[in-house]
């Protein structure tokens, strides 16, 4: 995962969102305080969301664009937990808590997917990932 992740305010302006982004080499930013997270907004968010509508980003702030449903794990969950919790959800990214819901991390299946993760364990990670839901048939 990548730990104690840049968290931004709200109020901060696509455009700036969109900076630090990139000095971070990031795309996903998690949007309130360390203890209380409001949303995320991702690199896509504001592609789709603004730039493509043709919003001024410099203008637009993160609050109207952010994603406000969150999917999070615990920061001692295995990540076989982690990867049902995104083929659950249907995402790619979990935000990583402590026991006291302080925001500790973000976990993506590219971490999952590691270049250097043992094969075995990327293996078994993959399969809770993509495993057919309870009762679904396969194609």
């Amino acid at each position: 995962m990548t730990a104690d992740p840049v968290i931004i305010s709200p109020d901060t302006s696509l455009k700036d969102a969109s900076i630090k982004m990139i000095a971070i080499d990031c795309g996903i930013l998690p949007v309130g305080t360390k203890d209380n997270i409001t949303g995320i907004i991702t690199d896509r968010d504001i592609v789709i969301r603004a730039v493509a509508n043709g919003k001024d980003t410099s203008r637009e702030k993160v609050a109207n664009y952010m994603t406000r449903v969150l999917y999070t794990c615990d920061e001692n969950d295995s990540l076989e937990e982690a990867a049902d919790l995104m083929r659950e959800n249907n995402v790619s990214r979990l935000i990583v808590t402590n026991g006291k819901g302080a925001v500790t991390g973000i976990l993506t299946f590219g971490h999952i997917l590691r270049n250097d993760a043992n094969p075995l364990e990327v293996s078994k990670v993959v399969q809770h990932a993509t495993r057919a839901r309870a009762g679904a048939r396969p194609m």
